[in-house]
C-alpha cells in the first residue's frame, strides 16, 4: 500500500489483548454474544477492508493487502503481546500475520478456518461467484449465506440478518475479497512452525473446510484440535456455548 491505512476498530473490556478478527461477509457484531462471557480480555475487534465500517483500500485487495491494513491497526492500538482470533478468513489473515516478526503474537486461534490454499476447481467457482455477485447480489447472498450453517432451518433469523448486514456491502468489496482469497497462498507451514501455539476450532459438518482433514494434519503436526460435533460453519451460533468454553483459554494470561 502507498499509504498506512487504518481500518474500523472497536475495543471491547480491560485485560490481556486479544485481537479478533471476522470472517468474509461479517462484521465486528459477530463477537458481541461472546466478549459478554469473556471478561477478562481486552477485544480488539477489527473490521476487514470493504466490511462493516471499513472502506476499501486504494489499491485491489489482496491477502497480503488485507494483512498490512490489519498489521498497521492492531499497532495504533498495541505494541504489547497479543493473540488473535479469526473467523474463517480472519483465520486466513491471522495465518499471513504469524510470518511478521514485528508482531508479537501468543497464540492463533482459528475458528472454523484452515491454512490451505484454494484448489483448482475452488479457484473456477470463486470466479464464478464474482459473476454471479455482479449480476444479482442478493441472489448470492439468499444462496452462500444459508449453506454455512449444518441446519440452517434452526437459525432463519440470524441468517436473515446476516443477509442484510452483508447486502450493504458493495459489489465491490464482495468481488475484491473473494479474488483475494482465490489467490491466497498456502499456511501450513504456520501450523507446522506454531505447533501447539495454534488452537483450531472446526465444526463437524463444516461445507466449507474437510474438518477430518484438517483434524489429521492437526494433530500429525501437535496443533491443538477441537471438533464440535453437529455443527456447520458459524460455531459462534450454532453452539455459542462450546465455543465460549473453547476460547476461555485467552482469558489465562
Amino acid at each position: 500500500m502507498n499509504k498506512k491505512q487504518i481500518l474500523n476498530y472497536r475495543i471491547v473490556g480491560n485485560g490481556y489483548p486479544v485481537v479478533f478478527l471476522h470472517g468474509f461477509l461479517e462484521s465486528n457484531k459477530m463477537w458481541e454474544n461472546l466478549l459478554k462471557h469473556l471478561p477478562k480480555i481486552q477485544a480488539i475487534c477489527i473490521e476487514l477492508p470493504g466490511h462493516g465500517e471499513s472502506s476499501l483500500l486504494q489499491e485491489s485487495l489482496s491477502l497480503e493487502r488485507i494483512t498490512e491494513a490489519v498489521k498497521e491497526t492492531i499497532l495504533e492500538v498495541t505494541k504489547d503481546q497479543f493473540s488473535i482470533v479469526g473467523h474463517s478468513l480472519g483465520g486466513y489473515v491471522a495465518l499471513h500475520l504469524a510470518e511478521d516478526d514485528e508482531l508479537k503474537i501468543d497464540q492463533i486461534t482459528l475458528l472454523h478456518s484452515h491454512p490451505w490454499a484454494d484448489s483448482d476447481s475452488k479457484k473456477v467457482d470463486r470466479g464464478r461467484v464474482v459473476r454471479i455477485v455482479e449480476y444479482n447480489k442478493m441472489l448470492f447472498l439468499k444462496d452462500a449465506i444459508p449453506q454455512l450453517y449444518y441446519k440452517p432451518e434452526f437459525f432463519e433469523t440470524k441468517i436473515n440478518h446476516l443477509i442484510e448486514e452483508a447486502y450493504e456491502m458493495t459489489e465491490e468489496a464482495i468481488a475484491q475479497t473473494l479474488i483475494a482469497m482465490r489467490d491466497r497462498e498456502d499456511k501450513s507451514n504456520v501450523l507446522k512452525t506454531w505447533k501447539e501455539r495454534i488452537h483450531i476450532i472446526q465444526g463437524e459438518f463444516d461445507s466449507l473446510i474437510d474438518a477430518k482433514k484438517l483434524q489429521k494434519q492437526a494433530e500429525k503436526i501437535g496443533n491443538t484440535f477441537h471438533l464440535i460435533k453437529s455443527i456447520g460453519h458459524m460455531g459462534h451460533h450454532e453452539n455459542e456455548k462450546e465455543v465460549i468454553r473453547l476460547l476461555t483459554f485467552t482469558e489465562k494470561k
